[in-house]
């Protein structure tokens, strides 16, 4: 639900602590308390929540459920796995960096591998099918929406229960809300969106529940399709929640789990299949997420780990980078005789908004002349053309892939080294340095620092800082370790960023990146832990953004989304920089995909989990490479490539 790193810029990285075997003793282990419920004093305090709200929870019998239902169960929707699929085996991979939680609310948690532990693993009530996108069961097996189009009704499966074997029940989603409005867990994301987007939860009985939306929407699913909360485990929140679970991995519904026993700080993070997943034979999700294990390697330089890829002491490996595919994998031996296979994907996703977030905290870029004469000097075609070796495209702006929410004649600002100056020089900046670089008549040089991660994105910003400099900018690369860079752009300590944010269905979201809420508290101080990091605050933009949200009419919707990114391209914030319709992966062969290799919605490979790991064929690729026989090569392109 919220808005996370995009993992096209920063790669996996985990948090973990001590190393020992793994056994039921620590699946115990990862529960806050032996006890699978509140205690007598600990369910009066949150009952005491419930009851201050109660227009919100309100509890019901079946029978006062609407007569005029209609229940859906996606049942006439096909499986999307390969039936041939093998259960079993080791995945292992790479993160170059420590993550600095494992919270999944609150300070630093919207760091980019939590979709390993959240995004791509804690179920919810429906999920989209990657296929068709309509919607398939997820915790719910059942669902109708309302004739209102706010309220949507749940009939739990139930089979659904936690890693740690305590069920799922209406409880858990009452306890969703005491949780995610409670200020304890420091993270007014959350806070907001389950404080205002909703306006009751009613409990029927064990099993049934609805969800009501403050407004109407086109398909409320979008928004009511929750994932609960395991009271058991976190029990009463108090003012040292970020601390207690700082290194604590909440139980899963999905089919990964972090064992205490599994993990070694700075060196490794193994996370395993959940025995006897409750869900590993249903329809949608038999015959996926198929390893044992999957086994992260702290390898802090990505050079070294691709040539770790080559000895075979990583399975698979991001080939995207133009640079790792064409120079650094294509013509060697391991490819070339067939032991590692290669993979183009053509996804058809929304494209996550990569590029540069100008932080208008910083009184000198506050100046809107500036911060479009900095549009002027990227030079983002040359990176695309030259870097990208023409297989990316240019971003548009901030909707790109939403269809008629996307504005039909804005683009982004092409390099333009003359209209750069000009702009400049109307903000004061009309004299150039000795070394080319302008200055105003303080003295002041027309430089900023650029934050960003260590990583192969570095070549990029590379780039664009020499190309700026033909408009008399000055980019300084401020390159950090992951987590420090992320932490500082989170504490709005940037002057400009490089990053990214994942997008997701239906519509695109400006609430989150550029309300003024975001931005700054009522004390008029800056905000940190937002995802408004260009730190954007206008009245006039607040209320639009406000309308938008609770409006349930997609005409107005579509209208207003077109006058937010022509209001933001004016005022720009963000550069937008490029987009890829696609992931590439190099894998040794004894990992095997499915005919189609993945579906359309995957951004990639552990996203759905459709491979599988073949013990046989492993043996038989060792043996060959021991031997250096060669075997079939194949590097194949799949799914449907753009015009």
């Amino acid at each position: 639900m919220k808005y996370r790193f995009s993992s096209l810029l920063l790669l996996p990285l985990l948090a973990v602590l001590l190393l020992a075997a793994c056994s039921d003793g620590d699946r115990a282990a990862s529960t806050a308390s032996s006890t699978t419920t509140l205690s007598e004093e600990e369910r009066a305090q949150v009952d005491a929540f419930y009851a201050s709200k109660p227009d919100f929870f309100t509890y019901a019998t079946p029978e006062a459920l609407p007569a005029d239902l209609v229940w859906q169960d996606g049942q006439d929707e096909k499986p999307f796995a390969d039936p041939n699929a093998k259960r079993g085996g080791t995945v292992r991979s790479f993160i170059l960096d420590w993550p600095p939680t494992l919270r999944f609310v609150g300070p630093d948690s919207n760091h980019s591998m939590r979709s390993v532990f959240l995004d791509d693993n804690k179920m919810s009530l429906c999920e989209l099918h990657p296929v068709t996108r309509h919607w398939i069961p997820g915790l719910a097996r059942e669902w109708a929406v309302g004739a209102d189009k706010r309220t949507v009704y749940f009939r739990l499966d139930p089979d659904a229960h936690y890693s740690d074997g305590v069920p799922i029940r209406a409880d858990d989603y009452f306890y969703t809300f005491y949780f995610m409005q409670s200020p304890h867990i420091n993270d007014p994301w959350y806070n907001n969106f389950y404080g205002e987007r909703f306006s009751n939860i009613t409990r029927y009985d064990d099993y049934t529940i609805s969800i009501t939306l403050s407004e109407a929407k086109p398909d409320p699913l979008f928004y009511t399709t929750l994932a609960p909360t395991p009271a058991h485990f976190y029990r009463v929140l108090d003012e040292h929640f970020v601390e207690k679970f700082q290194w604590r991995f909440e139980p899963t519904t999905g089919p990964w789990e972090l064992l205490p026993g599994n993990l070694k700080e700075g060196e490794h993070i193994t996370v395993t299949r959940v025995k006897d997943w409750w869900a590993n034979d249903k329809k949608f999700y038999a015959r996926r997420h198929n390893p044992d294990r999957r086994r992260f390697t702290v390898i802090r330089d990505f050079q070294i780990a691709f040539e770790s890829f080559r000895k075979g002491d990583l399975d698979m490996f991001n080939l995207t980078m133009p640079e790792y595919w064409y120079d650094r994998s294509q013509n060697i031996d391991e490819v070339k005789k067939g032991w590692i296979h290669r993979a183009a994907y053509y996804n058809n996703v929304v494209q996550p908004t990569i590029g540069l977030y100008i932080n208008r905290a910083n009184p000198v870029l506050d100046d809107k002349r500036l911060r479009q004469g900095i549009h002027y000097a990227c030079n983002w075609q040359r990176v695309i053309d030259f870097h990208f070796r023409g297989d990316y495209a240019r971003l548009k702006g901030e909707a790109d892939g939403f269809g008629e929410f996307d504005h039909p004649t804005l683009r982004a600002r092409p390099f333009d080294p003359d209209k750069a100056r000009a702009l400049f020089a109307e903000a004061g900046y009309s004299k150039a340095g000795p070394d080319g670089i302008l200055v105003n008549a303080q003295g002041r040089r027309l430089s900023f620092a650029v934050s960003m991660s260590n990583s192969p994105n570095v070549k990029i910003l590379e780039i664009i800082k020499e190309e700026a400099k033909k408009a008399g900018l000055e980019l300084n690369l401020d390159v950090q370790e992951p987590t420090t860079n992320y932490k500082k752009i989170m504490s709005k300590q940037h002057e400009i960023a490089f990053s990214g944010w994942g997008v997701g269905l239906p519509y695109p979201r400006f609430w989150d990146n550029y309300h003024s809420v975001n931005a700054y508290g009522v004390d008029g101080k800056l905000l940190e832990q937002t995802n408004n990091i260009t730190s954007t605050a206008d009245p006039e933009l607040d209320a639009v953004i406000d309308r938008y949200r609770i409006s349930g009419d997609i005409a107005e919707m579509i209208e207003m989304a077109h006058w937010m990114e022509e209001y933001l391209y004016d005022e720009a914030s963000f550069v937008p920089g490029y987009k890829m319709p696609f992931y590439r992966l190099g894998y040794w062969a004894w990992v095997q995909f499915p005919e189609g290799f993945d579906v359309p919605l995957s951004e990639g490979p552990n996203q759905y989990g459709l491979y599988w790991v073949d013990e046989d064929k492993r043996a038989q690729v060792l043996e060959a490479k021991k031997q250096g026989r060669a075997l079939e090569e194949k590097t194949k392109t799949y799914g449907e490539k753009p015009e």
